[in-house]
């Protein structure tokens, strides 16, 4: 009887492998998404999922004797050799099947004999740029400031490459973001959606990162110590998210009230409003105290959070506000005007809070004065230039 092929790698090499790439696998579509393709040629393992949309595969260096191609449920595979310590040795088996083994254990995973995913880089395509781990890090910094409702082209994040940088871009009309990197590339406008963004999270600081564009496909390829992890996702309509580039210019702009805050005080009282069910904060000036004020059903709130040299009053959203102020540490703020964005930058980060309009509010005050009732209405983020007040 021939000797089956087999391959043996380390347990951690392996484990960190499949908890990265089963992330693509899907129990949502086709019982074949639930599956993971491990692979063995040439001395190299490919460990490769696919959702029905998107796909994520690892490839890395593996002690091997002949060819493996195995098609075994991702999440079995996955719990089971994350238990595993030391070295791991896979063996095929049957019909697309695999054996897993280490130390005194031995598991026979069922394989699926039909089994078959696309390739993640179909066709030709283009080098659009190459940075690293860090740079895109830096880049993705603004996901959090895009729309949580995935039918939404907002909910995304819009990478605009040129010769001189590449600005991401992203917005839940209620808050816009960018940051810029001087690292250039091929002139593009690329979409990538939220839940790729994730993905691609997951990708090292320290990697080495080549993203290319095909007709219908965007991969992300990082090559980090021995593994070379590829991420493929359809192209989205870049030509449908908003120029956002425009109104940051005009906004960051304005004459106005400038002035820097500690945004871990701003960010804690966002979140003490918020979780007192506060749905505006209005942060005006006293004097030459900055304060914040807002009024629940059942509690009312005021707080003092730094010193400003000017008038200042706008309304925000605090859920919005929280969660957008967490990515700066003592960011530059520029007031212009109660109905105009609040603009704030930290470096090359930059983002925009939209004003609430607020219908019969009390212009406050002093904090000691009873807090005005605040229904209000959220300004959206316009995408013509004219809807930003000068």
């Amino acid at each position: 009887m021939a000797k089956k092929s087999s391959a043996t790698l380390p347990s951690a090499l392996f484990n960190r492998a499949l908890s990265t790439v089963t992330r693509a696998a899907s129990n949502k579509v086709t019982p074949v998404y639930e599956m993971v393709n491990i692979s063995v040629s040439d001395g190299k393992m490919t460990a490769h999922c696919f959702n029905g949309t998107m796909g994520m595969s690892a490839e890395f260096p593996v002690e091997a004797a002949g060819d493996i191609n195995a098609f075994v449920s991702a999440s079995a595979l996955s719990s089971l050799v994350g238990s595993m310590r030391g070295a791991v040795t896979v063996t095929a088996e049957g019909r697309k099947g695999l054996k897993v083994e280490s130390g005194s254990v031995s598991v026979s995973l069922k394989g699926n004999a039909s089994a078959e995913l696309p390739e993640l880089e179909q066709g030709k395509s283009r080098v659009v740029c190459q940075l690293t781990g860090d740079d895109l890090g830096s880049l993705l910094k603004v996901a959090s400031c895009a729309s949580s409702d995935p039918m939404l082209i907002y909910s995304s994040v819009l990478f605009d490459v040129s010769s001189d940088g590449i600005s991401s871009w992203a917005t839940d009309s209620f808050r816009a973001a960018t940051v810029q990197i001087a690292r250039g590339g091929e002139p593009t406008r690329l979409l990538l959606p939220s839940a790729f963004v994730s993905w691609i999270r997951t990708i090292s600081s320290k990697a080495a990162v080549t993203i290319k564009e095909a007709k219908n496909r965007l991969v992300v390829t990082a090559v980090d110590d021995n593994v070379t992890f590829t991420m493929a996702t359809p192209q989205g309509e870049a030509q449908k998210f908003p120029s956002l580039s425009q109104i940051f210019e005009q906004v960051f702009g304005l004459d106005g009230v400038r002035f820097s805050l500690d945004a871990s005080v701003l960010g804690m009282a966002a979140k003490q409003i918020k979780s007192l069910g506060g749905e505006t904060v209005a942060i005006y000036t006293d004097g030459n105290n900055l304060c914040l004020r807002a009024k629940t059903d059942t509690a009312g709130y005021s707080n003092i959070i730094g010193t400003v040299d000017g008038d200042v009053k706008i309304f925000l959203s605090p859920i919005f506000l929280a969660d957008g102020i967490a990515l700066f540490d003592t960011p530059n703020f520029l007031f212009s005007a109660t109905k105009s964005p609040l603009a704030v930058q930290e470096g090359d980060l930059r983002i925009l809070f939209m004003p609430k309009n607020v219908v019969e509010a009390d212009e406050p005050t002093t904090v000691e004065e009873e807090t005005p009732a605040m229904d209000a209405q959220a300004v959206p983020v316009e995408v013509e230039q004219e809807a930003v007040p000068a």
